[in-house]
């Protein structure tokens, strides 16, 4: 016998099988992390450009502040860990770990203001140097502390970063105004990401 509504029969055959919330916030939150790592060695050889910061940033958003430090905090380890352009030296890996959890803070704050229009855009600004400046301190204070330097050393080392920094804000200021938005719109319209 042929059933009125197939479709009736079809979606409710999906609605069984479709996971509950929590274990799909998991896998969303295993996918960010894996998308995340990926975009790190995607854009590595491009110095101080990383789209990394702006998909954590997304993940908070998502997912939500624990979430998505979680997300954070598997990709900086399957990137940052396991990159061969310098992993595995603690003092910066926990540096790079702490750096990066600052963007899915931001992330989940901007779902929470919910900013519109020019605001948005404003904010999307503020996250993106808030970010990477708090990443880049971190990262550049993590190896002159571990090796013993005294104040002036460290000056010495910060003031040496700034030109690399400059780079890197630019870079993430220009992808959060540009990408961020087109891919929260895209995580907004998918019925089972928000």
């Amino acid at each position: 016998m042929i059933p009125d509504h197939p479709e009736e029969q079809y979606f409710q055959r999906i609605s069984d099988i479709t996971p509950d919330r929590q274990f799909r916030d998991y896998i969303l939150t295993a996918m960010f992390a894996g998308v995340a790592a990926a975009a790190g060695y995607l854009l590595m050889s491009l110095p101080n450009i990383e789209a990394v910061t702006a998909i954590l940033f997304s993940a908070g958003y998502t997912l939500g502040r624990k979430r998505g430090i979680l997300a954070a905090l598997v990709a900086a380890l399957l990137y940052f860990g396991l990159n061969p352009q310098g992993g595995l030296f603690p003092p910066l890996l926990v540096a790079q770990i702490i750096g990066i959890a600052a963007a899915p803070v931001l992330g989940d704050i901007l779902r929470r203001l919910n900013p519109q229009g020019g605001y948005r855009r404003l904010y999307l600004v503020f996250a993106a140097v808030t970010a990477t400046i708090w990443f880049d301190l971190l990262t550049n204070l993590a190896f002159p502390l571990a090796a013993g330097f005294d104040p002036r050393g460290i000056l010495i080392t910060l003031s040496a970063g700034i030109p690399f920094s400059l780079i890197h804000i630019t870079g993430n200021v220009v992808i959060f105004i540009t990408l961020v938005p087109l891919f929260l719109n895209v995580l907004k319209k998918h019925p089972h990401t928000g």
